[in-house]
């Protein structure tokens, strides 16, 4: 019993490092594309919602009043075609092309990347520090 009581509490502490993870993760890709004050985000992912701090994110509830879209699913609305898009599964940059980049795991490590194509076409300019998840190419 005391070893199911100490994995359930370190699952929990897994749990609570892996969504800090993200959220500084997301939060720094958040910051890298804001233009200006008063950036509002869209996002179809709970999760999200959830971890990412709530004094600096606006979250809107749908595409039309955001400037950025965040979505871990495959079914959007179709105004979320307007706005840049950073999806949270690799696949689904295939899919839209507007998505700007992407933040998912693989192996059990995190991973960004953005599309230069992409990112020119959307006038987005990345600071510096993101040039090493920049790619010419989804592959």
């Amino acid at each position: 019993m005391k070893y199911l009581v100490l994995l359930f509490f370190s699952s929990l502490l897994l749990s609570s490092e892996i969504d800090k993870i993200e959220s500084k993760i997301i939060m720094s890709m958040i910051d890298a594309v804001n233009t200006h004050k008063g950036f509002s985000i869209y996002t179809n992912s709970q999760k999200l919602k959830n971890i990412l701090p709530a004094q600096m994110v606006v979250f809107v509830d749908d595409c039309s009043g955001a400037d950025i879209a965040i979505l871990e699913k495959s079914k959007i609305e179709k105004n979320c075609m307007d706005i840049p898009i950073i999806t949270l599964e690799y696949d689904l940059l295939k899919k839209y092309p507007n998505s700007i980049g992407s933040f998912f795991w693989q192996k059990g490590r995190p991973n960004i990347v953005f599309i230069k194509s992409r990112l020119k076409n959307q006038n987005i300019l990345l600071d510096s520090a993101f040039d090493e998840f920049i790619e010419e190419n989804i592959w």
